[in-house]
């Protein structure tokens, strides 16, 4: 099974001809934000409301589905600047949302906090540094499902945290290194998800690139990842990488990244070699459409519980774009297969997705009305685990 899911997801990743955050993928996603459009500081109000859907397959569960209205405000901060010697940019909202018939095994009210910070810093032609955060605390698994890091289901209130620094240097025209380390963590507020899920990861990374033309470079890289769990460390496993890449600019605008190579997983129960994969696409035409894809394929430390270990693929796609000066909308999809193993149980695989959609309507130059519409849902073999949701609102944000 684990070998025909290498091969259809590298043939995925390496072959797919659209641009459709992701299980380790830090190489490709994290090195660098964007820094080309000036934002000057704003800050912005919002309120929105809505109802909330979540059903889960197994009748047994009934009691823990979510069926509420709910209301929900916050306020939020952007800045970019991009200097040429040292862009930086940072962004930052806060909320709080009420449900008004509250949400099973947990409270009625939540609140959710969501921030970045990124810079570089060119000491000179050759040598470069970057950083690149971001920290959510809140309840919904989307804001960190795609970095691989929350569980599929709602489970209240967590905190993830993420940071990437790493170094670049051009050793001539054609040849560079990069060398980064990552550290990223979460830990959730329910001591029953705590247990089997509170980790945090290090990462040690050191790339080879060799640049064929202004477009096209080609890498070697190895990565040494160690994840320890706070509360259950028999689940504490390592990966070695050995990777081979290509990074290619079809302009200014437009870049793509692939990696692949090898995994070798380590843990107190299990050691395994499997195919490891990542790729990226980025889009961007000024301020009018921007599209973001990632994709990855590997080991992941989420939601392993009884199992020694998850093997599967992650990949997602966003896209906003600005119709006319009023109109905007956005779509967005998320997409993980896994494969979890256990020797002396029956295996689970699984199958989550999450979609949403959304459009913007711009009342004033500083005051926007929006409609959003998100579905998640989640397959397996296990009955226990299997739901779907749908979740809309209706609000509005006021900027200055």
């Amino acid at each position: 099974m684990r070998t025909r899911l290498a091969t259809l997801c590298l043939a995925a990743l390496v072959l797919s001809p659209v641009a459709l955050h992701a299980q380790g993928l830090t190489a490709i996603q994290n090195y660098s934000a964007d820094f080309r459009t000036e934002q000057p500081l704003t800050f912005s109000i919002f309120g929105n409301g809505g109802y909330d859907n979540m059903r889960f397959k197994d009748p047994a569960l009934v009691t823990s589905n979510i069926e509420s209205w709910y209301v929900q405000g916050g306020f939020g901060a952007t800045y970019t600047r991009p200097d040429p010697t040292t862009p930086f940019s940072f962004s930052l909202d806060a909320s709080a949302i009420h449900y008004i018939d509250g949400v099973p095994r947990f409270d009625s009210t939540f609140y959710n906090t969501r921030g970045t910070v990124n810079f570089e810093h060119r000491f000179s032609e050759r040598l470069k540094i970057s950083n690149n955060f971001f920290a959510t605390y809140g309840v919904e698994p989307n804001n960190a499902f795609g970095f691989g890091a929350s569980t599929t289901i709602w489970n209240g209130h967590y905190l993830y945290g993420y940071n990437n620094f790493n170094i670049s240097y051009a050793w001539s025209p054609r040849f560079s290194t990069t060398t980064s380390y990552t550290i990223d963590g979460i830990a959730y507020q329910d001591d029953i998800v705590a247990t089997p899920e509170d980790r945090y990861t290090h990462l040690f990374a050191q790339q080879f690139a060799y640049a064929l033309n202004r477009q096209t470079s080609l890498t070697a890289e190895y990565r040494y990842r160690m994840t320890v769990f706070d509360k259950t460390p028999s689940k504490n496993f390592n990966s070695h990488f050995a990777l081979a890449g290509v990074d290619h600019a079809w302009s200014e605008r437009f870049s793509g990244s692939v990696r692949a190579g090898a995994e070798f997983y380590e843990s107190d129960v299990e050691s395994n070699v499997a195919p490891y994969a990542e790729a990226a696409l980025n889009y961007a035409v000024a301020r009018e459409t921007m599209v973001r894809w990632f994709a990855a394929l590997g080991f992941n430390g989420a939601e392993l519980a009884a199992f020694t270990s998850r093997y599967g693929v992650n990949t997602g796609v966003q896209v906003n774009h600005n119709i006319s000066k009023r109109v905007s909308v956005n779509a967005g999809a998320n997409y993980a297969y896994s494969e979890f193993e256990n020797p002396g149980a029956a295996n689970v695989t699984e199958h989550s997705l999450f979609l949403s959609t959304g459009l913007g309507y711009n009342v004033l130059e500083n005051l926007r009305l929006d409609a959003q519409y998100s579905f998640s849902m989640l397959q397996s073999n296990n009955i226990l685990r299997e739901f779907d949701r749908h979740r809309v609102s209706l609000g509005a944000t006021a900027s200055f």
